[in-house]
Order: C-alpha cells, then structure tokens, then sequence
C-alpha cells in the first residue's frame, strides 16, 4: 500500500498535535486517520480519552478513502496533504414527541416556548419539555404558518397565518396563561402561508398562494383599519363574530407570477420572499421594490437565511438543497447543491450559530441534517416520522424540531461541538 505525507491540523486547542508531516497509508479511512491522532494525542499525555475525530481536505469532510477523495478533488498525492480534524458530530437524540389532531404545517421556538400551526384550523404553544400550554383557537381554516413577534416580562405576542386570508395577532400571558387575540389582519385575497417578524419585532411580512407579500404592524393598539370592500362582494354576515380588531397592511411587494411559499428578514429593512414563480426575491421593504432576483429552475417551497455565513440555503420540488449568496451580482449562481431527499424540499433551517450546519424536511418522511462542508450526504438521517415532514426549526438551545402529515412533532436533543463552532 502506497503511502501520503500528511500534516494535520485543528482550530481546537485542546487536540493539538506536532506539527511535523507523517507518513500515512494511502488507503486510510476516517477511523483509521482517528486512531492515529488519539495515538498521538496519548503519547503526549497518558488519560487522555479516546475521542472520534472528523477530518476534512480542502474544506471538505472525508468520505472515502484518502487516496480516492484526492483523485476526485484533484489534489496531488506528491505533495504534503493539509488535513483538518474537528471533533465528531454525535448523532441528535429524539427526545420528545407532542400530537395535533392533523397534519403539523408550522413550528417555530423561542428560548422557552414551542409554537406549532396546524391543519386542525389551531395553533398550540408547548413547554420544550412537550407539555401542552395553550390551544390557540380562532381561524376557520388550516393554519399554515406561525411566528414569535416578542417577549415582554411574562407577555408574549404572537401570529397565525390561515387558510382563511388573515393572519391573527395574539397577546398571551404565561403566568395566567389567558390568550387574547388583539389584531385580524385582513388584505390577502389567498391562503396567507407564510409569515415572519421582522428583528426589532415591530413589523411582520407576509406572504399568499395570491402572490403578494405585505408588510404589516406587529404593535398592539386600541385602533381599527378599515378594509376597504369590493361593491361587488356581498358583506358577510359574521363580523360581529371576528377576532381582534381589523387590521390593514402597511405595504404590498407585488412582483411575484405564482404563490409565495416563503418570506424571512435578511435585516430591518429587507425580506427575502421565495416562490413557486422559481424566482426567489430580496426586497426593499422601505421602497417596496425588488433588489435582487435569484432564478432557479423550479418551484422553491422554503429559504433560511444564515446571519453567520451570510448565505440562502432554499428547498425545490426537484428534491434539491440549494446555497445562495444573495449578494452576488451573478443571481442564478448556486454556490452547493445538497442532493440526498427522494421527495420535494418542504424546509430548511440553518443552524442559529454553527455556520456550515443545517437541517431539512421532505416528503420523502425524512428529516436530514447537513454539513456545508460535506455536500454529497447529510451529517445524519432522522428517521422518526411515519409521514411527509412539512416544518423543521432549531433552538439556540440545541434541540432541533420536526413536524409533519403524521400529526406529530419531535423534538432532537443536539449538541454542536463548540471546538468546530468557528471552523
């Protein structure tokens, strides 16, 4: 067997090695590259304790063996190779499991609170333990999608976006555990689908299969808006029956050809839409106009954006994980593609603070979680739903959520190595 000179390296003080080239067996795989280093580790210092290792070529995580991982990234083998080693991912632990009585369209976490959206025309607010707090009761279609506003002391805002066209401002106290509903938020003439707050939690933007986004106020008030009626359009009969007092929207992003599946804030002033038109959208939300356009090939159903790494990542119906700079000037270049679902791209969530890790959901019933830095399969497969994933998120806590057509949610207890956080 051919052998490679090799000098490793890490960004983890407490695994450093000397810093001198070895002479490794070509053929080496990752466990026989992480024998080496705990061989090495304990020569210098007796208890040390045997501890996986990854290790990454060029930036990339190691797969194969040494030899056959430099012949496809072309890196020759006359030459020292530079090898990383960070610690090993543990695989996420599932930890909780909590029902609705449908499908689970919607989940997003505070540091205390779990919000879920369903097709049962409901909202629900758990403890992270999974104990059920609050059915958020008051749509009269499927919710779709949910969103924090913020927390103040022991009052926390919150929304629900429906089936129904409107999207509900709720006020709920945790100590007494009432809920009021203060604003309906009318103005979308299709299913509202997705919604999001803005940083300061003073705005919100939403979005419909009608095709607009709209930009609206997330502060309480004593105030009614007026909505202004089509003459055409007989006046339903159940005002007197609405939640919350009438609210309009501030501004509508009009550009988008087909429905609009997803909008985030990229900062105060911009939002991020994405569409089944195969366009996704940054917005000027003081303008009102389109910035940049980034055109794929089909439909995006989901975008995260990562304030660490500053990139897009985007889900299709073509089964496909995109990466996006949303800075480029060249908006239809995809930086990486993670290809490993068999079914529609339904959500994607970076990491809050690991800026290579994020997790998917498709309706191949899996749930993936992926490393940047290894495109060609994901860190681990988490396969606990009986049915298609419609929802994921992730806590700065660690847990990662799931939620999905089987009517459950499941939350995974995950723990990022810090010595790889700035890796």
């Amino acid at each position: 067997m051919s052998q490679l000179q090799a000098r490793f390296f890490t960004a983890n003080k407490k695994y450093v090695i000397d810093d001198v080239p070895f002479s490794i067996p070509a053929g080496s795989e990752v466990l026989d590259l992480s024998n080496v280093i705990n061989k090495l580790l304990e020569a210098n210092n007796v208890s040390h304790s045997q501890v996986e290792f990854d290790f990454l070529v060029r930036g990339q995580f190691l797969r194969t063996s040494l030899a056959s991982h430099m012949d496809t990234e072309g890196i020759s083998t006359e030459e020292v190779v530079e090898i990383e080693y960070v610690e090993k991912i543990t695989a996420p632990q599932p930890e909780e499991c909590m029902m609705h009585d449908d499908w689970i369209s919607s989940v997003q976490a505070d540091s205390e609170w779990i919000l879920t959206g369903s097709y049962d025309k409901t909202a629900r607010i758990w403890s992270l333990e999974g104990k059920a707090v609050m059915t958020v009761a008051g749509h009269t279609d499927v919710v779709k999608d949910v969103a924090w506003v913020k927390r103040d002391g022991l009052t926390s805002l919150l929304l629900t976006a429906s089936m129904d066209q409107t999207v509900l401002l709720w006020e709920w106290n945790s100590e007494r555990n009432k809920l009021k509903a203060r604003h309906c938020c009318r103005g979308h003439a299709g299913s509202v689908d997705t919604i999001a707050t803005d940083p300061t939690g003073t705005k919100f933007c939403s979005g419909s299969w009608d095709k607009m986004l709209k930009i609206w106020s997330a502060v309480p008030t004593e105030e009614e808006d007026e909505v202004e009626e089509a003459p055409s359009r007989p006046r339903k009969k159940q005002k007197t029956e609405q939640l919350g007092l009438t609210r309009t929207p501030i501004k509508t992003l009009a550009g988008h050809n087909e429905a609009v599946s997803s909008v985030l804030w990229s900062d105060s002033d911009e939002v991020c839409s994405a569409s089944w038109d195969h366009t996704i959208r940054m917005w000027d939300v003081e303008t009102g106009g389109t910035k940049t356009t980034l055109t794929g090939s089909k439909v995006f159903n989901c975008v995260s954006y990562s304030p660490v790494c500053r990139r897009l990542a985007t889900g299709s119906s073509d089964r496909h994980i995109r990466l996006w700079d949303p800075r480029s000037s060249d908006g239809s270049l995809v930086l990486l593609s993670l290809t490993s679902h068999t079914g529609w791209v339904t959500a994607v969530k970076w990491s809050p603070s690991h800026e290579h890790q994020l997790v998917s959901g498709s309706l191949d019933n899996m749930v993936k979680l992926w490393d940047t830095r290894s495109c060609k399969a994901p860190l681990y497969d988490l396969a606990a739903h009986e049915d298609k994933v419609l929802c994921v998120e992730w806590t700065e806590s660690g847990l990662m959520l799931s939620g999905g057509a089987d009517n459950k949610l499941y939350t995974f207890r995950y723990s990022a190595c810090d010595s790889d956080a700035g890796a």
